[in-house]
């Protein structure tokens, strides 16, 4: 009748719907899968980078930008929970994983070491770093504590870490092993001006433990370099009282990651400078 359907019809419709409706959601659930699964492929295939000191300054900049570049960026900080910046960053890139890790406590860096077993480390970025109360480090009044606690950030801290993910390293295709040092450091420029001892003194001793640390690994093809982030507009930069110009942390980021991807075993026999200049040391 006119209005009317046979139910043969309606059923043989409904049955028809339904299987239609069923294609669609399988089709769009396999579509899920396979973006889930790429994803988690460019995951798994992008480089890999580990930066101690990440919650403020070149630390905060170099997790920002080696995140923009795609990486899968371990950012590190003795309290991540309280560094605001760095959670902020974390929130909006899902390639940034944030981990405790003070690096004059051994067992938070060996926590850190297990949580990642067996996983590759392209790059170990030692970034952490202090400068001490400037009055104790003034001829005059010496505080021979804060010297202690200098260099255990800045000197002793580089070289437990890079002992501890050694193994990650040595996986990753990359196999780089690099460490903020300062222009302060360098033996050749010391005769110029006073001041700053423990903070030179340490940053000395750092450069002397990574280069026989790049000794001890090159035969490997483990490239163990020396970076000079450049003046760089840091709380660090203010507590020294500096009135020179200065960068910011993101430029000196960006600087220190090509000078990082352009390092070979035999270029990383120079401490190299943001800007791609060599520092006597």
């Amino acid at each position: 009748m006119p209005g009317r359907h046979h139910p043969f019809f309606l059923n043989t419709f409904g049955r028809a719907g339904a299987f239609l409706l069923a294609l669609v959601l399988m089709a769009s659930l396999q579509s899920t899968v396979r973006a889930a699964e790429n994803d988690e492929n460019q995951a798994s295939s992008a480089p890999t980078v580990l930066i101690t000191g990440s919650s403020r300054g070149i630390g905060l900049g170099l997790a920002r930008q080696y995140a923009k570049l795609g990486w899968t960026v371990i950012a590190t900080a003795r309290h991540p929970e309280t560094a605001d910046d760095l959670k902020a960053l974390a929130a909006s890139h899902a390639n940034i994983a944030l981990e405790t890790l003070d690096v004059t406590d051994q067992v938070t860096i060996d926590a850190v070491a297990e949580k990642y077993r067996g996983k590759p480390i392209d790059v170990i970025i030692n970034n952490a770093g202090i400068l001490g109360s400037v009055e104790d480090q003034t001829l005059g009044t010496f505080n021979h504590q804060t010297l202690e606690k200098v260099l255990a950030v800045n000197t002793i801290g580089p070289l437990r870490v890079a002992e501890a993910f050694l193994e990650h390293v040595r996986t990753g295709d990359q196999k780089k092993i690099m460490t903020v040092t300062s222009g302060l450091g360098s033996m050749a420029l010391a005769q110029h001006f006073g001041g700053f001892y423990y903070y030179r003194i340490s940053k000395a001793g750092v450069n002397m433990a990574m280069r026989v640390l790049r000794a001890d690994l090159r035969s490997e093809g483990i490239v163990v370099g020396l970076l000079s982030p450049g003046m760089v507009d840091t709380d660090l930069n203010s507590e020294s009282g500096s009135s020179r110009p200065s960068i910011s942390p993101d430029e000196s980021a960006l600087g220190l990651i090509d000078a990082i991807t352009n390092m070979t075993i035999e270029s990383s026999n120079a401490m190299i400078n943001y800007d791609g200049g060599t520092i006597p040391w």
